[in-house]
């Protein structure tokens, strides 16, 4: 873990967290936490998604509403935007961490603090630079403001002496309300102006904090500047920071030039080349030592000997100098950053012996910087200790892109060239003629896949249920063979029994039950009927429910499958999954037009990830540039609707609409959570809110009737487009359920 001893010129975005946190006064719930994150240089984005919920949501939602604190961490990921932006315009290679400490105190944390406030203003009729020329703290802005307001009047009338004293302090601005002093009055509910008024107050606390209590942020520029000029101003003094040091390492750079020149990637390596290289990087090495003392462009000389290394096939020497060149380029350099750390996570997987840890560190940065998605996490729940920062086959994944990125012929002539020490990712081609039944081994393991390609370790009884030999599985069966066992990717023959039924499949299979039959007579342990796969998180009833069997679902819970155990790469309740897959039938329109939506969406994207096998590029990059190009050939164009055209008619053949349903009302009867949230195009999504969508006014019905679950009536999802919050009324008016709304009005009109 990189240290904050370690000076960076600019400050980690859990500082800037820290910082908002004081001035809205909830740093103390999460004091030692935050204060711990702020002495490293890298934080884990679960660990920073949890610091803003307890520091900003959290509070916020109890305090005043749910919409306001939507507000502030939508601005604050905004600025956070803004930020990372700036660190990939303003590369500050050689500049004093200090001086530029100095520059960004002055500046982007004064647009910092107007940007979090200015859409408040707004609503005040004031703007940044109002407040400034004022000469007033805001705290009496806001109180002057409520003043207006008949509904504010009417509490201080029956205010306590001791709230109007608060009050009276407040305004001279000798004392800044502490955050749980702001709870004074009522609550918000729709109607009342609550929500307004503590989230002013709140505002006002804020701007406070900073503008009268901190001595780096400038009042005086928003005077004259707008919130773009401070930014701007910003950027030009440290770009001629840039320009002071540029003759302090113009040796040092002429040499850095000519030695990038030589190692760049995907180039072929001449006779000479690896002695040219070694000259120039004894003389970097001299150079550094000379005229950089504070190590400010330290990162470059590691990063330039990793790539030295590697080329000449020391791919184990290589990786602790690409670990250095990271801990030194981290918030000095964006562009740099995301390419050593592409280079840094490709080479490390491909080592023997992958260290998980530095690993971990480079995807924890990647997603932070936001050159990648955290990695798939089907509920934080009692499934996982805890959130992965990276799996295990996408470890291979990235081992397997490695010729892409160092190409055999770009390396040095006469280096040995690290082959791939890792066999589970790729193609799979499987030989059937080479794998005959083992009778008297019922149990053993056989390696299946062909070299060059991906081998899986899997039971022959796995096997021939992928293959769906019914005769051999029954074979096996008899003999004994063990039913709870996996494949080295997690696949069971109980799962694979079931994909034998599943009708969106692509190719599809027998529609064949015997296998099902013949593999569910079994007992099956618990960690088979809820592991998930490795790549795909696919599960035997999550799975069940896309055959659109309701015998075969009822059979997995009696089996004793649990209900709500969340599958696919985006996380879905079976539940979700029986009423999403009824618009195939009601709605085919929109179902196409959701794909056209999300294709570029993480989940997409995720899901893509997890399918390709090594035929598409990892890189999140590189997997985006690849899809927009497929998106324009005409050929693809035509693959891509003749198979979405088979799998919808496959889903009319062999399924209805009232399948689906009556799986959905099995699930409801059993348990399951019709308030689960999920993220799709809607943010926080359940199960009941998709059936709003779809107008299904029986299973609504049959949720409120549930005997397990009180349906959640005040729950609210987000439009990841607009950002805005919609309640249950909201969506039925929006989606015009005009049966769920009249069977909720007959329902409930006493």
């Amino acid at each position: 873990m990189t240290t904050e001893n370690i000076s960076r010129p600019y400050y980690s975005i859990q500082y800037l967290l820290r910082e908002l946190a004081k001035g809205l006064g909830t740093k103390s719930k999460a004091n030692t936490k935050l204060d711990y994150a702020c002495k490293q240089l890298e934080i884990n984005p679960f660990e920073l998604d949890v610091l803003k919920q307890k520091l900003i949501h959290e509070p916020l939602t109890k305090l005043v509403n749910i919409y306001f604190a939507d507000h502030v961490l939508n601005t604050f990921n905004d600025v956070v935007e803004l930020y990372i932006d700036l660190m990939r315009k303003v590369p500050l290679d050689g500049v004093n961490a200090g001086i530029a400490h100095q520059y960004i105190d002055r500046y982007f944390m004064t647009f910092f603090v107007a940007y979090m406030c200015r859409d408040m203003l707004d609503g005040m009729r004031l703007t940044p630079r109002d407040v400034a020329w004022s000469n007033k703290n805001m705290m009496l802005h806001v109180l002057e403001n409520l003043e207006r307001s008949t509904e504010w009047q009417g509490f201080l009338a029956n205010a306590t002496d001791e709230q109007k004293e608060r009050i009276r302090v407040w305004k001279t601005g000798k004392e800044l309300p502490k955050f749980s002093s702001l709870s004074m009055g009522e609550c918000w509910e729709m109607g009342n102006g609550w929500g307004t008024f503590k989230a002013r107050l709140v505002i006002g606390r804020l701007w406070d904090h900073f503008f009268s209590k901190c001595s780096y942020v400038d009042l005086e520029l928003l005077k004259h500047h707008s919130l773009e000029s401070c930014l701007n101003i910003l950027i030009e003094k440290l770009n001629g920071q840039r320009k002071k040091v540029t003759e302090q390492y113009k040796a040092l750079g002429e040499t850095t030039e000519e030695l990038f020149q030589h190692l760049l990637l995907r180039h072929e390596k001449g006779k000479s080349s690896r002695n040219v290289c070694q000259q120039l990087l004894n003389q970097l090495d001299e150079q550094t030592a000379l005229y950089d003392k504070n190590e400010d462009t330290k990162y470059f000389l590691h990063w330039m000997r990793a790539r030295f290394l590697l080329h000449s096939g020391q791919l184990e020497e290589a990786i602790p100098e690409y670990q250095k060149a990271f801990e030194k380029v981290l918030y000095r350099q964006v562009i740099n950053l995301e390419k050593i750390v592409t280079e840094a996570i490709v080479v490390a997987c491909r080592s023997s012996e992958p260290k998980k840890r530095f690993i971990n560190r480079l995807r924890r940065i990647s997603v932070i910087m936001n050159f990648d998605f955290k990695a798939l996490q089907h509920g934080i729940d009692e499934y996982k200790s805890k959130p992965e920062d990276i799996e295990l086959w996408e470890m291979m994944a990235f081992s397997h892109a490695f010729s892409s990125h160092f190409p055999k012929d770009s390396f040095f002539p006469g280096a040995t060239y690290p082959t791939n020490p890792h066999n589970s990712y790729g193609p799979w081609i499987v030989d059937e003629s080479k794998y005959s039944l083992d009778i008297d081994n019922p149990n053993a393991v056989w390696n299946v896949g062909e070299a060059g390609g991906m081998i899986k370790s899997m039971p022959q009884l796995v096997y021939y249920a992928m293959n769906e030999g019914v005769e051999e599985v029954e074979q096996l069966l008899n003999a004994g063979a063990d039913v709870n066992e996996f494949s080295a990717t997690n696949d069971s023959a109980l799962l694979l029994a079931v994909q034998s039924m599943q009708v969106n499949l692509f190719p599809l299979n027998s529609m064949d039950e015997s296998l099902f039959q013949l593999i569910s007579q079994k007992p099956h342990k618990q960690s088979v009927l809820d592991t998930l796969t490795d790549k795909r998180k696919l599960s035997p009833l999550g799975c069940a429910v896309q055959t659109g069997r309701v015998d075969i679902v009822e059979k997995l819970l009696d089996m004793g499958a649990s209900v709500d155990r969340r599958h696919d790469t985006s996380g879905e309740t079976p539940l979700f999954t029986a009423i999403g897959l009824i618009a195939h039938h009601t709605r085919p329109k929109q179902n196409a037009l959701h794909w056209e939506m999300m294709k570029y969406s993480e989940m997409n994207l995720q899901s893509m990830r997890a399918n390709a096998n090594g035929l598409m590029p990892y890189s999140l990059r590189e997997l985006i540039l690849a899809v927009q190009k497929q998106q324009s050939e005409e050929c693809y164009q035509r693959l891509h609707e003749a198979m979405a055209l088979y799998q919808m008619d496959n889903i009319l053949r062999y399924t209805t609409a009232d399948d689906f349903r009556n799986i959905a009302r099995l699930l409801i009867q059993r348990g399951a959570k019709p308030n689960a949230k999920h993220n799709t195009a809607m943010l926080g999504y359940t199960p009941l809110m998709l059936a709003i969508e779809l107008d299904e006014a029986e299973l609504v019905e049959a949720m409120i009737d549930s005997e397990h679950h009180q349906l959640k009536w005040d729950d609210t999802c987000v439009n990841s487009s607009d950002r805005q919050r919609q309640n249950i009324n909201q969506l039925i008016r929006k989606w015009r359920s005009k049966h769920v709304a009249k069977m909720l009005q007959m329902r409930f009109s006493d």
